[in-house]
């Protein structure tokens, strides 16, 4: 008997544990591109695409395109002063159900989401935004259905609070 709750703490540690958004900061991004590596890191593996607010904030695309379960995507890498803010991953022609089903693979990594109700102008053209927050990364999804466009952004939790904090 003893032995059998003993097997189920374990069960339900593992479980736990398996789904948490410490998780998502020991990652620290998505595959090898990491919030706050430099642009050395990744120099060869990515081309540049445009300067976007201010002349120290550039973006870059990785050359090859990736895969996550059946979906292509590619990453594009947001740099502020070389260091990279946001990870970016896009897939396109993706339906409702493609993005529920990313949704589940993600809540099954980092735990349940929370449904962003209150959206910020840049993010009004997603139907459906979640996200995940940890203490050093913050994890969003949202799905653009006039797009058919799932888009996943790793970002610099600290940087997602500055941005919030000049919002108001």
């Amino acid at each position: 008997m003893k032995a059998i709750y003993i097997i189920l703490f374990v069960i339900i540690q593992t479980t736990a544990s398996a789904q948490s958004v410490a998780e998502l900061d020991k990652k620290g991004g998505f595959k090898e591109f990491k919030v706050g590596d430099s642009l050395a890191t990744h120099k060869e593996k990515i081309k540049y695409s445009k300067t976007l607010e201010n002349a120290d904030t550039r973006l870059f695309l990785v050359k090859e395109r990736v895969s996550v379960k059946t979906y292509t995507g590619e990453i594009e890498l947001k740099f502020y002063k070389d260091k990279v803010q946001e990870v970016i991953v896009s897939f396109k022609n993706t339906s409702k159900s493609n993005f529920e089903d990313l949704v589940k693979s993600l809540e099954t990594l980092y735990g349940d989401s929370q449904s962003q109700k209150k959206k910020s102008p840049g993010l009004a053209r997603f139907e459906k935004v979640f996200v995940w927050n940890g203490e050093k990364i913050a994890l969003r999804i949202g799905y653009d259905e006039n797009y058919r466009l799932t888009e996943m952004v790793f970002l610099d939790q600290k940087d997602t609070l500055d941005k919030l904090k000049e919002e108001f």
